[in-house]
């Protein structure tokens, strides 16, 4: 009983730490325009290095992880990454097992799109203005059954941060019953920078 209460702390305790990282981030970028620590990056990369991540998980669930495309661009990698990684976290936690995340990459002429899409429950059309609010949880309407999900409201924010900072933007479509797309926007002026 001892061994089992601990563990139950122990998750506890992350799940605070993450989200008390989550709002200093989100303090610091709203107080003191966070530094970015920009570099040329390589999309295709990046992805791997998520897809690799988040690898164990996904196998255990029998869900697969498909990346695609690339393209450079300049920002800073860590906080990109922590913005695929709440992504595909997200992405990870609403599909059913079995089904596929994917992972793209696309250059276009306005500059590149990240986009993370899953095959899950999707989202009620009423919730996706307020998705990127701070605390905001549409858990009711897009909830894996079988866990709990235990998420804080501040994931999607951050990402939308991130998305801010590099002067890019964060867009969700999605069917319920069909799955949800998540795409990050990042302008021209980084994409040409990096080249």
């Amino acid at each position: 009983d001892y061994h089992s209460i601990l563990e139950s702390n122990l998750e506890e305790y992350h799940r605070l730490n993450h989200m008390m990282e989550s709002l200093l981030f989100l303090a610091r970028a709203d107080n003191a325009q966070a530094v970015l620590h920009k570099e040329p990056v390589e999309s295709a990369a990046v992805l791997k290095e998520v897809e690799e991540f988040f690898s164990a998980l996904a196998e255990d669930r029998g869900i697969t992880i498909v990346r695609s495309g690339g393209g450079k661009l300049t920002a800073d990698p860590t906080l990109l990454r922590m913005a695929l990684t709440n992504l595909v976290s997200n992405a990870l936690r609403h599909s059913p097992d079995g089904t596929q995340v994917s992972l793209t990459a696309a250059e276009r002429s306005d500059g590149l799109t990240i986009s993370v899409q899953d095959q899950g429950e999707g989202i009620a059309p009423e919730h996706l203005p307020k998705l990127f609010d701070r605390f905001y949880r549409a858990e009711h309407s897009r909830t894996n059954h079988t866990e709990n999900t235990g998420g804080s409201g501040l994931g999607l924010a951050l990402v939308k941060t991130v998305m801010e900072l590099h002067g890019g933007s964060v867009a969700v479509e999605s069917t319920p019953g069909a799955g949800s797309t998540f795409t990050l926007h990042f302008p021209a002026v980084l994409t040409a920078a990096a080249k």
